[in-house]
Protein backbone atom coordinates (compact mmCIF):
# COMPACT_ATOMS: atom_id res chain seq x y z
CA UNK A 1 0.00 0.00 0.00
CA UNK A 2 3.00 2.29 0.28
CA UNK A 3 3.38 1.70 -3.31
CA UNK A 4 0.41 3.06 -3.95
CA UNK A 5 0.63 6.11 -2.07
CA UNK A 6 4.19 7.05 -3.56
CA UNK A 7 2.24 6.23 -7.04
CA UNK A 8 -0.09 8.50 -6.15
CA UNK A 9 2.43 11.39 -4.92
CA UNK A 10 4.45 10.83 -7.54
CA UNK A 11 1.01 11.50 -10.12
CA UNK A 12 0.12 14.20 -8.09
CA UNK A 13 3.45 16.46 -8.57
CA UNK A 14 4.56 15.17 -12.11
CA UNK A 15 1.02 15.86 -13.66
CA UNK A 16 0.59 19.53 -13.93
CA UNK A 17 4.04 20.34 -15.21
CA UNK A 18 3.49 17.84 -17.87
CA UNK A 19 -0.15 18.67 -18.91
CA UNK A 20 0.89 22.83 -19.47
CA UNK A 21 3.66 21.43 -21.37
CA UNK A 22 0.61 19.82 -24.03
CA UNK A 23 -0.19 21.71 -26.96
CA UNK A 24 -3.74 22.29 -27.78
CA UNK A 25 -7.43 24.07 -27.00
CA UNK A 26 -7.69 26.32 -23.69
CA UNK A 27 -10.00 24.34 -21.19
CA UNK A 28 -13.52 25.24 -21.51
CA UNK A 29 -13.43 25.70 -17.20
CA UNK A 30 -10.50 27.04 -15.49
CA UNK A 31 -11.95 26.09 -12.50
CA UNK A 32 -14.78 24.42 -10.12
CA UNK A 33 -15.88 25.24 -6.42
CA UNK A 34 -18.42 22.71 -5.24
CA UNK A 35 -19.82 21.03 -1.29
CA UNK A 36 -20.51 17.29 -0.69
CA UNK A 37 -22.29 15.56 1.79
CA UNK A 38 -21.58 11.91 2.07
CA UNK A 39 -21.97 8.46 4.08
CA UNK A 40 -19.45 7.21 5.53
CA UNK A 41 -18.07 3.91 6.24
CA UNK A 42 -14.95 3.47 8.44
CA UNK A 43 -13.11 0.95 9.58
CA UNK A 44 -12.58 1.04 13.34
CA UNK A 45 -11.31 -2.61 13.93
CA UNK A 46 -9.20 -1.61 16.26
CA UNK A 47 -11.35 -0.28 18.21
CA UNK A 48 -14.03 -3.05 19.12
CA UNK A 49 -14.15 -6.83 18.76
CA UNK A 50 -16.50 -6.71 16.32
CA UNK A 51 -18.38 -5.04 13.59
CA UNK A 52 -15.43 -3.39 12.64
CA UNK A 53 -16.73 -0.96 10.14
CA UNK A 54 -19.34 1.92 11.39
CA UNK A 55 -21.18 4.71 9.04
CA UNK A 56 -20.91 8.29 10.12
CA UNK A 57 -22.22 11.52 8.04
CA UNK A 58 -19.49 13.26 5.87
CA UNK A 59 -18.84 17.03 4.74
CA UNK A 60 -16.58 18.20 2.52
CA UNK A 61 -15.82 21.32 0.52
CA UNK A 62 -13.41 21.85 -2.30
CA UNK A 63 -12.10 23.43 -5.15
CA UNK A 64 -10.47 21.96 -8.57
CA UNK A 65 -7.74 23.61 -11.31
CA UNK A 66 -8.57 22.39 -14.99
CA UNK A 67 -5.11 21.71 -16.93
CA UNK A 68 -7.14 20.65 -19.93
CA UNK A 69 -10.58 19.49 -20.45
CA UNK A 70 -9.94 15.90 -19.13
CA UNK A 71 -7.06 16.88 -16.40
CA UNK A 72 -8.29 18.26 -13.04
CA UNK A 73 -6.05 19.04 -10.26
CA UNK A 74 -8.56 19.02 -7.02
CA UNK A 75 -7.63 20.39 -3.46
CA UNK A 76 -10.32 18.98 -0.83
CA UNK A 77 -11.42 19.96 3.12
CA UNK A 78 -13.50 17.54 4.91
CA UNK A 79 -14.98 15.97 8.22
CA UNK A 80 -17.20 13.36 9.48
CA UNK A 81 -20.06 13.48 12.26
CA UNK A 82 -18.98 11.83 15.24
CA UNK A 83 -19.38 7.87 16.07
CA UNK A 84 -19.19 5.36 18.44
CA UNK A 85 -17.90 2.13 19.23
CA UNK A 86 -18.86 -0.31 22.15
CA UNK A 87 -16.30 -3.23 23.71
CA UNK A 88 -16.93 -5.11 25.98
CA UNK A 89 -12.98 -5.47 27.67
CA UNK A 90 -12.71 -8.63 30.44
CA UNK A 91 -10.66 -7.51 33.54
CA UNK A 92 -10.10 -10.14 36.50
CA UNK A 93 -10.81 -9.13 39.74
CA UNK A 94 -9.08 -10.53 43.01
CA UNK A 95 -11.17 -13.65 43.25
CA UNK A 96 -10.00 -14.53 40.00
CA UNK A 97 -13.80 -13.53 38.61
CA UNK A 98 -13.89 -11.86 35.16
CA UNK A 99 -16.16 -9.11 34.57
CA UNK A 100 -16.24 -7.42 31.51
CA UNK A 101 -15.69 -3.19 31.68
CA UNK A 102 -17.85 -1.40 29.24
CA UNK A 103 -15.87 0.98 27.16
CA UNK A 104 -17.63 3.44 24.89
CA UNK A 105 -15.31 5.21 22.14
CA UNK A 106 -16.42 7.89 20.22
CA UNK A 107 -14.57 9.00 16.95
CA UNK A 108 -14.29 11.34 14.01
CA UNK A 109 -12.06 12.75 11.32
CA UNK A 110 -10.60 15.60 9.67
CA UNK A 111 -8.77 15.48 6.33
CA UNK A 112 -7.12 17.24 3.86
CA UNK A 113 -7.04 15.65 0.04
CA UNK A 114 -4.97 16.27 -3.27
CA UNK A 115 -6.44 14.62 -6.31
CA UNK A 116 -5.66 14.16 -9.52
CA UNK A 117 -8.85 13.43 -11.86
CA UNK A 118 -9.19 12.84 -15.00
CA UNK A 119 -12.49 13.18 -17.02
CA UNK A 120 -13.35 11.29 -20.32
CA UNK A 121 -15.66 13.60 -21.97
CA UNK A 122 -15.24 17.40 -22.85
CA UNK A 123 -17.41 19.35 -19.82
CA UNK A 124 -20.07 17.67 -21.69
CA UNK A 125 -23.30 17.63 -19.79
CA UNK A 126 -22.50 14.57 -18.29
CA UNK A 127 -19.30 12.79 -18.11
CA UNK A 128 -17.66 9.66 -15.74
CA UNK A 129 -14.53 10.55 -14.56
CA UNK A 130 -11.75 8.64 -12.25
CA UNK A 131 -8.67 9.95 -9.95
CA UNK A 132 -6.26 9.27 -7.17
CA UNK A 133 -4.86 11.08 -4.65
CA UNK A 134 -3.36 11.10 -1.12
CA UNK A 135 -5.43 12.38 2.32
CA UNK A 136 -3.99 13.78 5.43
CA UNK A 137 -5.94 12.36 7.95
CA UNK A 138 -6.67 13.48 11.46
CA UNK A 139 -8.33 11.42 13.70
CA UNK A 140 -9.95 11.57 16.93
CA UNK A 141 -10.70 9.05 19.38
CA UNK A 142 -12.22 9.56 22.76
CA UNK A 143 -12.37 6.50 25.19
CA UNK A 144 -14.39 5.76 28.53
CA UNK A 145 -14.91 3.22 30.51
CA UNK A 146 -18.20 2.62 32.95
CA UNK A 147 -18.19 1.79 36.60
CA UNK A 148 -17.75 -1.89 36.98
CA UNK A 149 -19.52 -4.22 40.00
CA UNK A 150 -19.44 -7.35 40.75
CA UNK A 151 -21.67 -9.49 43.12
CA UNK A 152 -20.10 -9.70 46.88
CA UNK A 153 -21.31 -13.25 48.41
CA UNK A 154 -20.46 -12.44 51.71
CA UNK A 155 -22.73 -9.13 51.90
CA UNK A 156 -24.89 -10.30 48.92
CA UNK A 157 -24.63 -6.93 47.73
CA UNK A 158 -23.13 -5.28 44.77
CA UNK A 159 -19.40 -4.03 44.85
CA UNK A 160 -17.79 -1.02 43.36
CA UNK A 161 -14.50 -2.41 42.34
CA UNK A 162 -13.88 0.30 39.08
CA UNK A 163 -15.63 3.93 39.25
CA UNK A 164 -15.65 5.33 36.04
CA UNK A 165 -13.03 6.67 34.24
CA UNK A 166 -12.30 10.04 32.93
CA UNK A 167 -13.30 10.72 28.90
CA UNK A 168 -9.19 9.88 27.39
CA UNK A 169 -8.57 11.91 23.81
CA UNK A 170 -6.05 11.18 21.57
CA UNK A 171 -5.21 12.95 18.07
CA UNK A 172 -3.20 10.98 15.47
CA UNK A 173 -2.64 12.15 11.44
CA UNK A 174 -2.57 9.63 9.10
CA UNK A 175 -1.63 9.77 4.96
CA UNK A 176 -3.76 7.52 3.01
CA UNK A 177 -3.67 6.71 -0.84
CA UNK A 178 -7.04 7.52 -2.30
CA UNK A 179 -9.25 5.98 -5.35
CA UNK A 180 -12.08 7.45 -6.90
CA UNK A 181 -14.57 7.55 -9.69
CA UNK A 182 -18.00 9.19 -10.11
CA UNK A 183 -19.97 11.24 -12.46
CA UNK A 184 -20.41 14.96 -13.18
CA UNK A 185 -23.74 15.95 -14.34
CA UNK A 186 -24.56 19.36 -15.62
CA UNK A 187 -28.12 21.45 -14.62
CA UNK A 188 -27.40 24.82 -15.99
CA UNK A 189 -24.45 26.15 -18.00
CA UNK A 190 -21.81 26.10 -15.08
CA UNK A 191 -23.99 24.34 -12.32
CA UNK A 192 -23.31 20.94 -11.67
CA UNK A 193 -24.27 18.01 -9.52
CA UNK A 194 -21.53 15.37 -8.78
CA UNK A 195 -22.25 11.34 -7.08
CA UNK A 196 -18.79 9.61 -6.27
CA UNK A 197 -17.24 6.49 -4.71
CA UNK A 198 -14.26 7.07 -3.20
CA UNK A 199 -12.15 4.34 -1.00
CA UNK A 200 -9.33 5.57 1.40
CA UNK A 201 -6.58 2.91 2.16
CA UNK A 202 -3.94 2.74 4.55
CA UNK A 203 -0.76 1.22 4.87
CA UNK A 204 -2.11 -2.10 5.87
CA UNK A 205 -6.62 -1.72 5.54
CA UNK A 206 -8.85 -0.47 3.51
CA UNK A 207 -9.47 2.56 6.19
CA UNK A 208 -13.01 4.00 4.88
CA UNK A 209 -14.97 3.89 1.71
CA UNK A 210 -17.66 6.90 0.80
CA UNK A 211 -20.35 7.41 -0.94
CA UNK A 212 -20.65 11.48 -1.70
CA UNK A 213 -23.45 13.76 -3.25
CA UNK A 214 -22.85 17.50 -4.20
CA UNK A 215 -23.41 20.32 -6.34
CA UNK A 216 -21.29 23.38 -7.37
CA UNK A 217 -19.91 25.71 -10.13
CA UNK A 218 -17.67 26.36 -12.71
CA UNK A 219 -15.63 29.29 -13.13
Amino acid sequence: MKRLQAFATALLLAAPASLLAQDGPPPVMKGDMSGTIAWVNANKGELTDYNDWHSQAGFSLGGGKYWTDHHVTRIEVGATTTGEAYSPVPLVVANQQTVYVPVHTRFSARRVSVMQLYQFRRNEWAHPYVGAGIDAVWDRVETQADPVYVFDPVTRQQRLIQPRTDANQRTSLSGRGVLTGGVKAYMARKAFAVTELRVSIGSRRTEDVQWRFGLGVDF
